[in-house]
């Protein structure tokens, strides 16, 4: 469970086609820091298994979806004790880190914009921690899966990918990345020996994935982060830009409407339909 795009297109033409899940979408990397765990390092890809990514409820509509899960941090060190081989850490209560994502994509409109509110709601400090945008473009499609080249614009902070025909895609958050990449989707990695991307670009054709990362330092609990990132392509580089420009415009003018829709009661209710699904999920998993 998580959150990632299966297709996207350009004024009909592919952008995002058939990729693995994976990488196309957010991923998340802290340290736990708490007086009984000590510090555990976390790397959190997009999609992950139900009981460490728990959903509360979405909303879908012709112009704005809202998605609301939560990261189960007692779910996860359960696991990563089970994986490798080490006594449990005991924890009183149930941890959780919250995620709201609110994606705005109404018809006509040369971008998708989707915000990422993250609040730490567990009582553990998150520090070092890092968002990081990934998405394999398949520009063409299976056509032109194999041949894309890359780059990224300085001045507006954009990283996109395009091939001989002229089609761009690309995209940038509307908080200033601390660092960006782009390589060969079988050499992406992040570990806890590559905590960060390296501010290089591929250089050459072949399936490129493009990735950026804004680094926030320390979450504590009770305390949020968020940004937005705006998606788009263009048949030029300067139509690409020109789109993702105005839609970062746009996107400053929904922060209210964000903050208030995940500060509404109704966003935080969990709906019964997924208490059962997320409790299944967890009852399978230790069978």
């Amino acid at each position: 469970m998580g959150f990632s795009i299966k297709e996207l297109t350009y004024k009909g033409k592919y952008l995002v086609y058939l990729s693995e899940q994976e990488l196309t979408g957010p991923w998340f990397s802290f340290t736990l820091e708490g007086e009984k765990i000590g510090t555990i390092p976390v790397i959190l890809k997009n999609i992950e298994p139900t009981p460490i990514y728990n959903m509360v409820n979405t909303r879908t509509g012709t112009a704005i979806s809202r998605i609301t899960l939560d990261l189960n941090i007692t779910e996860y060190l359960k696991k990563l004790s089970q994986k490798q081989n080490f006594k449990s850490i005991p924890i009183e209560k149930k941890q959780f880190v919250r995620v709201y994502k609110d994606i705005f994509n109404p018809p006509h409109i040369p971008y998708v914009s989707t915000f990422f509110t993250i609040k730490n709601i567990s009582d553990f400090s998150l520090k070092d921690f890092s968002i990081f945008f990934v998405f394999d473009f398949d520009i063409n499609g299976l056509m032109g899966y194999d041949n894309d080249l890359s780059g990224y614009d300085e001045e507006n902070d954009v990283i996109y990918q395009y091939d001989n025909t002229g089609l761009y895609g690309g995209f940038s958050p509307i908080s200033k990345s601390t660092n960006y990449e782009s390589c060969l989707t079988k050499d992406f990695k992040i570990d806890k020996k590559t905590m960060n991307l390296s501010n290089t670009i591929y250089k050459g054709q072949g399936e490129i994935l493009s990735a950026m990362q804004i680094e926030f330092m320390t979450l504590e609990p009770d305390h949020s982060f968020q940004t937005a990132l705006v998606i788009s392509g263009g048949f030029s580089k300067e139509e690409l830009i020109e789109n993702i420009k105005e839609g970062k415009n746009n996107a400053m003018k929904h922060l209210h409407q964000v903050n208030r829709s995940v500060k509404s009661e109704q966003r935080n209710l969990q709906e019964v339909g997924f208490i059962k699904i997320n409790l299944q999920q967890a009852e399978e998993d230790c069978e």
